[in-house]
C-alpha cells in the first residue's frame, strides 16, 4: 500500500510539473518612466529612424514561452536622425507589452523607431517612443531634418545572423522531453503494479 501511494504521489507531482511547464512564463506589468525630451532620446538611443515594416517574425512558441521572447521587426529605412543604418534595419522587441514589448507593429505600415543597443541587436519597446508614423508629428517636428540611410549594409548582415541565433530553441526547453519520458515510464509502472495486485 505504501509503494502504491508513493508511486501515485510521484506521478501526480510530475504531471503537475508538466501542466505548469506548458503555461507561459509571465512577467510583471511594464512600468514606463515619465516623458523623455528629444534631447535625451538623441543622447540615449543608438538609432532613431522612420521606416516601413516589411516583415515581422514571431519567436517559436514551444511548451515554454515568455512574454519577453524577442519578436524581430525588419524595416525598409526611410529617414534617419541617429545611427548609421543601411537600406534595411532589424529591430527586436519583447513579445508582449507585459515585458514592455511594442505590440503595434503591422507589416506594410510606417513607423518612427527609437532603438537602443548594439546595431546587430537593436531593441525597442512601448517605453522608448516608437509609434506609428501618422501619429508622430510632434516627434518629427522636434527632430528636424534627417538624412538618408547609408550604403553599407554590414549592420543588416549582423542582424540577420543574430536572428538565426534567436530562432534556435532555448535551452530551457531541452529538459521537457526527458521529463515527459520519465512521467510516461512512471505511469506505465504504476499501471503494471496495479494490475498485478488485482490479479493477486
Amino acid at each position: 500500500m505504501r509503494n502504491k501511494l508513493t508511486m501515485f504521489l510521484l506521478s501526480f507531482l510530475i504531471l503537475l510539473g508538466l501542466v505548469h511547464s506548458v503555461t507561459p512564463l509571465t512577467a510583471h506589468a511594464c512600468s514606463c518612466a515619465g516623458p523623455v525630451s528629444m534631447e535625451e532620446q538623441l543622447s540615449r538611443k543608438t538609432a532613431i529612424f522612420t521606416g516601413k515594416l516589411i516583415s515581422l517574425s514571431q519567436p517559436d512558441q514551444g511548451m515554454i514561452w515568455s512574454s519577453a521572447d524577442p519578436v524581430s521587426a525588419q524595416f525598409e529605412v526611410m529617414n534617419v536622425w541617429k545611427g548609421e543604418l543601411g537600406a534595411e534595419a532589424t529591430v527586436y522587441t519583447a513579445r508582449s507589452s507585459e515585458s514592455c514589448g511594442y505590440e503595434g507593429f503591422e507589416v506594410d505600415e510606417e513607423f518612427i523607431v527609437f532603438a537602443y543597443g548594439p546595431y546587430d541587436q537593436l531593441k525597442t519597446g512601448i517605453c522608448e517612443g516608437t509609434k506609428e508614423l501618422g501619429s508622430a508629428q510632434e516627434e518629427l517636428a522636434a527632430l528636424g531634418a534627417g538624412y538618408k540611410p547609408v550604403a553599407d549594409t554590414s549592420h543588416e548582415k549582423n542582424a540577420s545572423e543574430a536572428l538565426i541565433v534567436n530562432k534556435n530553441p532555448g535551452s530551457s526547453q531541452v529538459w521537457i522531453v526527458p521529463l515527459m519520458i520519465i512521467a510516461a515510464m512512471l505511469a506505465v509502472t504504476l499501471l503494471v503494479i496495479l494490475r498485478k495486485r488485482r490479479k493477486n
